[in-house]
């Protein structure tokens, strides 16, 4: 079984914010991620939002270029 996430479309989001210059690498992020685990535990980013958000939801605090390397790595399994 190989393990991996497709982060396709949040990997292009991401780099279109910092295109944008809506974010930076060094930013943080709150990432929300999926309740229920996949592959044993690992939970994977479902959504992110800036740091001045105010959500509702449990989330974690990371940096962009992190949460970058989480999902490039996780993607590259995939394929």
């Amino acid at each position: 079984m190989s393990f991996g996430y497709n982060y396709e479309e949040l990997i292009r989001e991401i780099n279109e914010d910092i295109a944008q210059k809506l974010i930076t690498p060094t930013d943080s992020l709150k990432i929300v991620r999926k309740r229920k685990a996949i592959y044993d535990s690992y939970h994977p980013i479902i959504d992110y939002y800036y740091a001045d958000n105010k959500i509702k939801v449990k989330y974690e605090v990371r940096t962009v270029q992190n949460v970058l390397q989480e999902m490039t790595y996780l993607n590259m399994l995939v394929k």
